[in-house]
């Protein structure tokens, strides 16, 4: 009742706030910021997040994770386990400028809530545990940022801890990730060890923070000729011959200076955005989010570094737009009165209620209802949002997460066109480069899911399309064999997490079965098949000849390229694009269910040689000559099994460290590195994720709960003739005779 009354009393004034600061909508791109919160668990987002809404004047009281009352972990799951499930969109005010916020989850089962976010954001900030340093799946989404080109800034959190370590941040993101840090801050501590302030490296002063929940922040001139002065000078002597070393301006103020301590402040700031945008150096600030120490200045340092739309390199191939509205839908949430509410980063043009869109993903027309202002589960209606914002809107019914979306078909082919020209490139590497497709990744985990009974059928897939278009990576398929349907996703606890939210939120007492593993099966061999498919139907005669090869997978070469050899040449440039988009699909779909066990092959690619098609051939005969084609050149390479291995990060004390190790011998584990963090060993492994089912649970067990560990996956190794009977027997329920 008390959570209640809080959420009542903060979305009434959360909707003053929202009509006091969007009545002056802003307009200017460079007074906007689209950034992400990325960090390994339990590393302190979400309180970061909590503690941003509350000094932006968005919520009168903060939340904790703990309490489970937190305005971004608003669904019930997240509340019960205390982490983030999904990514949470919030705008809010700062100093002028308009900070569209996304908290993303830290857990690896829910990494495309995180590759969605990124795809839209023009800066983000790593959030680091400073007592363990960089963690694996601050490694997963740092590799991530890296793809999709981001600047970002770090935030080295829990420096409150007696653990806590700024010098282990700064050398594990040299090692890790070969980057310059720019140290911005030095934490200040009374001689107990207590965190009471932050010197400012660049203004020369300490911050101290003061009021119940750190709302005043005091800066205070420091004395020279004391260890603070010293620190100070010691640290921006650094600091500035690091951007020497990346910026032409402050390289020469350097070689001109006399003392480069008295540089001034307003053109260190320029050069460090400066190395920020260009990717050359990433600054680093430090804090304690949970004593409410470091937040107004990590936020201040978002406006000063980051990006605006206009300084993101990413958004060039969008400006072939003009002044045509483009914006790409990255998260799709489900609400019982409003129907599916579709997150927009808006890249040009603007965006006005009850505009027409098209979708050039699916190439589909569609009508927008509302257009909203998200404040996590809350929303603010406006009539329109200009460029470089991002938006919630109502009312589209086909479009999923990943899809480009603009005001017209013309202003889609327009863009291509120019794109083309400009870059010299063909049309489909400019399709690649505006992300109409998105990269999705496989599954690791499926299980089957059953209703209580036949009646209740339908509410289900209703309920499974829906979770879908929420979160791509959650792939639904139907076992004709078995009459099952078949629920595949990243990892056990994703699955746990859709069947609980489709019993609370869709009232179906659902029964899941035990999560099994998703084996694939690879190429032994190369083959090349023909296949000739005539087949009569009413008076017309359907006729398809194919000539195709199957090889191994290449990096940066294509699922289906056509032979370009003299003899082919001539009859592959004639084939028509609309007949290659089919060819293409079949050959993708056909590898759904191996010849070996029925697992999908993966890691393999064709080549079309040669196609001949009778005049009148249908699309449908045309895909089963494929689908045929495909299954013989299979069966001719002949496939071996495929199983996921993951790699495993364990932290553990040196008590309990060889227990550890002597458990991966066991699980068939390969020991990668062990690293000493603090008074911890880290310990990686590659290990299959056969032999990690259950691995929670026996790990507390062994340490005695001193232990913790993370895994992402890795990749997908061959299965050994050894252990193939075993992994037969996961898949088919019985051992091979």
């Amino acid at each position: 009742m008390l959570f209640l009354r809080r959420r009542i009393h903060c979305n009434i004034y959360i909707n003053h706030i929202m009509r006091r600061y969007y009545c002056h909508n802003i307009d200017n791109m460079s007074k906007i910021r689209n950034i992400g919160i990325l960090a390994h668990i339990d590393a302190g987002k979400t309180t970061t997040t909590e503690r941003m809404l509350f000094y932006s004047g968005l919520i009168n009281s903060m939340g904790e994770v703990h309490d489970g009352n937190t305005v971004t972990d608003y669904m019930d799951q997240e509340r019960n386990r205390g982490i983030t499930i999904t990514s949470a969109a919030v705008t809010l005010p700062w100093k002028k400028h308009s900070i569209n916020l996304v908290d993303t989850p830290g857990h690896i089962d829910f990494t495309m809530q995180v590759e969605q976010t990124l795809n839209i954001l023009d800066g983000a900030v790593i959030v680091l545990d400073s007592s363990a340093g960089v963690e694996a799946q601050t490694l997963t989404v740092w590799r991530q940022t890296d793809r999709y080109m981001i600047p970002r800034i770090v935030y080295a959190n829990k420096m409150d801890r007696s653990d806590a370590s700024l010098p282990l941040c700064i050398n594990l993101l040299k090692s890790k990730f070969n980057i310059t840090p720019l140290q911005l801050q030095i934490p200040v501590r009374e001689n107990n060890g207590r965190l009471i302030g932050l010197i400012d490296v660049i203004k020369k002063d300490i911050l101290t923070w003061h009021g119940d929940n750190g709302q005043k922040v005091i800066c205070t001139s420091i004395e020279e000729n004391t260890k603070q002065w010293d620190a100070l000078c010691k640290v921006r002597e650094a600091l500035i011959g690091d951007l020497a070393d990346m910026d032409e301006t402050i390289a020469n103020i350097v070689l001109n200076s006399d003392d480069i301590n008295n540089i001034d402040y307003s053109v260190l700031l320029s050069a460090i955005r400066r190395v920020c945008i260009a990717q050359k150096g990433v600054p680093l600030f430090c804090g304690s989010s949970y004593k409410n120490i470091g937040v107004q200045t990590l936020m201040d340092g978002i406006i000063d570094y980051l990006p605006s739309p206009n300084d993101c390199i990413t958004l060039d191939p969008f400006k072939f737009f003009g002044t045509s509205m483009s914006a790409r839908a990255f998260k799709i949430v489900h609400e019982k009165q409003k129907g599916p509410v579709t997150f927009l980063r808006i890249y040009t043009g603007t965006l006005e209620k009850g505009q027409k869109l098209y979708n050039a993903s699916q190439s589909k027309s569609e009508n927008i209802n509302r257009v909203m202002i998200a404040y996590a589960d809350d929303y603010k209606e406006v009539n329109n949002v200009q460029s470089g914002n991002i938006v919630a809107v109502t009312g589209l019914k086909n479009t999923v997460c990943g899809d480009l979306l603009s005001s017209s078909n013309n202003a889609v082919k327009n863009a291509l066109t120019k794109l083309s020209k400009s870059k010299k490139m063909t049309q489909e590497e400019s399709i690649e480069m505006l992300g109409i497709e998105m990269n999705i990744p496989d599954p690791v985990f499926f299980c089957s899911i059953e209703p209580p009974s036949q009646a209740y059928q339908l509410a289900l897939d209703n309920a499974l399309s829906q979770l879908h278009r929420e979160d791509p990576s959650l792939r639904i398929q139907y076992d004709e064999e078995t009459g099952q349907t078949i629920l595949a996703g990243m990892g056990e606890l994703h699955l746990e997490v859709i069947g609980e939210r489709i019993k609370s939120e869709f009232k179906i007492d659902i029964d899941l079965s035990r999560p099994q593993i998703s084996y694939k099966e690879g190429l032994m061999s190369e083959a090349k098949e023909s296949h000739r498919l005539d087949l009569k139907i009413g008076s017309t005669m359907h006729s398809v000849y194919i000539v195709m090869s199957i090889l191994k997978h290449e990096t940066n070469k294509k699922l289906l390229s056509l032979d370009q050899s003299p003899d082919n040449a001539s009859n592959t440039a004639a084939i028509y694009l609309n007949r290659l988009n089919i060819i293409t699909s079949s050959a993708k779909a056909s590898l759904a269910h191996g010849p070996k066990l029925g697992c999908p092959v993966i890691n393999v690619r064709f080549i079309l040689h040669w196609l001949e098609i009778g005049k009148g051939t249908s699309d449908t005969v045309i895909s089963s000559a494929v689908n045929q084609c495909v299954q013989k050149l299979l069966k001719s390479a002949n496939t071996i099994l495929l199983e996921p291995i993951m790699n495993v990060e364990v932290v553990t004390d040196d008590d309990h460290s060889s227990a550890v190790l002597s458990d991966f011998g066991r699980r068939r584990g390969s020991i990668q590195d062990i690293s000493t963090r603090s008074n911890y060993r880290v310990i990686n492994a590659l290990v299959p994720l056969s032999d990690l089912l259950g691995y929670s649970k026996d790990l507390r067990t062994f340490t005695s709960g001193t232990a913790s560990f993370s895994m992402e996956f890795h990749s997908y190794q061959e299965v050994s003739a050894k252990d193939e009977g075993e992994a037969i027997k996961n898949i088919t329920g019985f051992y091979p005779f």
